[in-house]
């Protein structure tokens, strides 16, 4: 199954994120508590200020004839009738109410009613307000630095944790898919890593014995075919020296003869693609496109059997590449074939356009979600089909940096090959 789309975060990026989220979410809980507590106790500590200053006006209103106990800075009192009181403390209840404005100061401020009447003690609490905005600004700096500190540090640990996996990463990525029997669980068995390691010797273990067998297989394979079309060959130039009279005989000798070559050359571009041999393996063999198009076209002309389907080559643009014809014709064949099998009826038509062949048909199309797996092992919308000829043709092109594409509507389909 392909991966999402949504982005995939790094390893490391992942490790921060944690370290962080979890550092985050402790630091914001202690400040939560810390708040929490500071404020508890804070207000505990006024409640019994405020208890004990009406323990004193009492005490003073018992032992003096006079209900106007002295008032200090940061603590006055008030009865009901003072003549003085602020009317923000009129409208309030019986109780304590901390942080009532006064003038643009703050009063925690205690209503109670005393058998001379009701009274209100005020206490200045500007000055603590203002002191403890000012310890929660310095306790936001240094939490601020606090979280530098610890992004700077996540970083070096997590450098310094995933070395290990950096290091594997790079020497996985330097290993050559061409390359057999490469062992890497040596260099980490000292390591945290080495499991991994050991899993990754045991895949590749794997895989060397899985490209021998298709190595093996494959060349023998060729070298089983190779014989029959020998005796093919050599059957057909007896044949053709036989029937020199008979142009109709010698027509249908040509073809076979023509077919066994490409069959042979075929076998030979299957071997070299199996043995993954490098591109330059013949930098000085060129084929001509434009030549072989007509040829590969007229090859195919029977398998129309019969179809209204007119077959149009424009292949009069001279466009040379540097790569063994019988890879070519693979390429041109296999698109070629694919239009034959979507065209019931109407139009087939090959050009050249600069370095670019274009095989255009009228048939049914391929349909949108087949669009991007038409290029994909085993994938074919053809009953009977095996799904290796498109397959097969993409491999060559991404071999010698060819461009293939297939454009397809209801009216028809266009490949193009970008040599």
């Amino acid at each position: 199954m392909p991966r999402s789309n949504q982005t995939q975060l790094s390893l490391r990026s992942r490790f921060l994120a944690g370290i962080l989220f979890c550092v985050g979410l402790t630091l914001v809980l202690l400040a939560f508590w810390a708040a929490l507590v500071q404020e508890r106790v804070e207000q505990g500590l006024l409640d019994d200020v405020m208890q004990t200053n009406l323990a004193l006006y009492e005490n003073f209103v018992a032992h003096h004839d006079s209900t106007n106990q002295p008032n200090s800075r940061t603590l006055r009192s008030y009865r009901a009738t003072s003549a003085d009181l602020p009317h923000e403390l009129a409208g309030l209840q019986p109780g304590n109410h901390p942080r009532v404005a006064v003038e643009g100061r703050l009063y925690q401020v205690l209503v109670a009613d005393l058998p001379s009447g009701r009274v209100y003690i005020s206490y200045d609490v500007t000055p603590h307000e203002r002191r403890e905005a000012l310890a929660w600004a310095w306790f936001i700096l240094i939490l601020g630095v606090m979280l530098v500190l610890i992004i700077l540090t996540a970083r070096w640990a997590s450098r310094s944790i995933l070395a290990p996996v950096t290091s594997l990463a790079e020497r996985l990525s330097r290993i050559d898919p061409r390359e057999r029997n490469v062992r890497i669980a040596a260099e980490y068995s000292s390591d945290e890593l080495a499991p991994i390691a050991a899993s990754v010797d045991r895949f590749l273990e794997r895989l060397d014995a899985l490209v021998e067998r298709e190595q093996s297989f494959t060349a023998t394979a060729s070298h089983e075919l190779r014989t029959p079309l020998a005796v093919i060959q050599g059957a057909t130039e007896i044949l053709t020296e036989q029937t020199r009279e008979r142009p109709a005989a010698q027509k249908a000798l040509t073809r076979i003869r023509r077919a066994a070559a490409e069959m042979s050359e075929f076998i030979h571009a299957l071997l070299m693609l199996s043995r993954e041999a490098h591109v330059e393996s013949d930098p000085g063999e060129m084929c001509n496109v434009g030549e072989l198009v007509p040829r590969v076209v007229e090859d195919q002309r029977d398998l129309l059997n019969g179809r209204a389907v007119e077959l149009a080559c424009n292949c009069k643009s001279e466009l040379r590449v540097q790569a063994p014809s019988s890879l070519v014709t693979i390429v041109v064949s296999n698109l070629f074939r694919n239009a034959v099998a979507h065209t019931p009826s109407g139009a087939i038509s090959c050009e050249i356009e600069g370095r670019t062949l274009a095989i255009r048909d009228s048939g049914t199309g391929i349909a949108p979600e087949h669009i991007e797996q038409v290029f994909d092992r085993n994938f074919t919308t053809r009953p009977g089909g095996y799904g290796v000829g498109l397959y097969l043709t993409k491999r060559i092109c991404d071999r010698y940096g060819w461009v293939v594409k297939l454009d397809s509507t209801s009216a028809g389909t266009t490949a193009t090959v970008t040599f």
